[in-house]
Formats: C-alpha cells, structure tokens, sequence
C-alpha cells in the first residue's frame, strides 16, 4: 500500500471514529447531509431534467400540441423516478429499518432482480448471463432488501460499462467448506483504479449520466452486513470487475 492510500485510509478510520462516537440522531443528520453533499451535482441534473420536461409539457397542453406531451413524458418519467428512489435511498441509508426474514430461494430473488431491470437491458444493450447453484436450498433472508441489494450490485455494473454495451454476469455459488453462499455480480467495463474502489464505500456521483442513486455499494453494503455478511470488490485490467458477496446459511 502506497503512502497516499495510507493516509487516505487513515482519514476514513479517524472520520468514522468521531461520527461514532455521536448520538445515533446526530449521526444520522451527519449522513444526510454529507450524502446531499457528495450528490448535490447529481440531484441538480435530475431536477434539470424533470423542471424542463414540465415546461414543455406545459407548453404542449397551452398550444394543445399533444406530441409534445409524450415526447416529454418519455423524459420526465424515468427522472422522476429516479429523484423519487434518490429520496428513498437517502431514508434507507440514514435510518435503519431491522430486517424481515423468511425462508426464500436466492436464485428466485436473483432472477426478479433481473426482471426489474430487463426493459433497461434492452434500450442500452446490455447482454445479461445468470449462473446460478440449483443445489442452494431456501435461506433466511429479507427478501426485499436482498433483492434491492442485487438490483443496486446491477446498477453498479452498469456504470461501469463503456458507453451503455457490455456483458454482466451473475453467479451463484454454495461454498460448503465454509457453509456461505457467494452471489457475484461482475461486468466487462473498464478495471476501477484501487482509489475509486475505496471510495464507493459512501454514496457519490461515479460517472456521468449514471443509472444509480450514488448508495447503490454503501446500501447493499449495508444490507450484507444486516445479514452477517460481508462483500469485496476487485477488478481486474482488460477483463472488468466484479462485487462478491457472501452470506452465511443460518
């Protein structure tokens, strides 16, 4: 490890140090706002969009030029649910809310993942690959929160492929000598640099007209270690990246 990463881990250790030691009220209005903060460019380009989109749409309905208006629908809509889900994530993040387990198949949780996400696969040419470990018995999971981890790990993939083309593998796999089950997401974009990977540890804005909120890594970060696992991320030059997880089977 070079000096720089030193200090820069350093830094991150005494900042989570000092939140820590606030109360978890104080805590959360820190994370709020410093997650405002570091989005603050990316919201602005959301509500760019969506203010502009009503002006025409406006307009359309003023001149009754109904082209107009699907024509700004079509722009309107996926900003403003992406503005909506950016609130939500903002709540998830900052407030915790305790798990709801019931026995369920992490293969079908992994497939309604992909599902949410098909019409996007189609518009950008993304080309998706499943493998999936059929000997995996059901596990108890929070359904919602480990398929909203999954989406978010596809969202991730999907920034990090160039120019919106690309293949995402996903792979799941029962490590019997260790008695987890390893999920991995991985993509075919460009490696990450070791500092861009330190800092998808909190929510930021990573690429320009990106798909995610900025929390898709510190939420499904969070919903991992919900449920006493743990995550790496690696890349690798000329070949991509890919996000491991691992659960433990209760």
């Amino acid at each position: 490890m070079d000096s720089k990463s030193s200090k820069t881990d350093t830094h991150q250790d005494n900042r989570a140090s000092e939140i820590e030691i606030l109360p978890e009220d104080m805590q959360q209005l820190y994370l709020s706002g410093k997650s405002v903060l570091n989005l603050s460019h990316l919201v602005k380009n959301i509500i760019q969009a969506v203010s502009g989109s009503v002006e025409i749409i406006e307009l359309g309905l003023e001149r009754k030029q109904y082209d107009r208006l699907q024509r700004s629908w079509d722009l309107f809509e996926p900003n403003f649910i992406r503005l909506k889900k950016f609130i939500i994530d903002l709540i998830k993040y900052t407030k915790h809310y305790p798990l709801q387990k019931t026995p369920c198949d992490l293969n079908q949780i992994v497939k309604t993942a992909i599902q949410s996400k098909e019409s996007l696969f189609k518009n950008k040419t993304v080309k998706v690959r499943v493998t999936e470990d059929k000997t995996i018995k059901p596990m108890s999971l929070d359904a919602d929160k480990i398929e909203e981890m999954v989406v978010n790990l596809i969202t991730h993939a999907m920034d990090n492929l160039s120019e919106d083309a690309g293949t995402i593998s996903i792979t799941t796999t029962y490590l019997r000598d260790h008695q987890q089950i390893q999920l991995s997401v991985c993509d075919d974009g460009p490696a990450l640099t070791n500092e861009a990977i330190r800092s998808l540890a909190e929510p930021q804005e990573r690429t320009r007209n990106m798909y995610g909120t900025g929390f898709d890594i510190p939420l499904a970060k969070l919903y991992i270690e919900q449920h006493n696992g743990y995550m790496d991320l690696e890349s690798i030059p000329e070949k991509g990246n890919c996000v491991n997880v691992y659960l433990p089977i209760q």
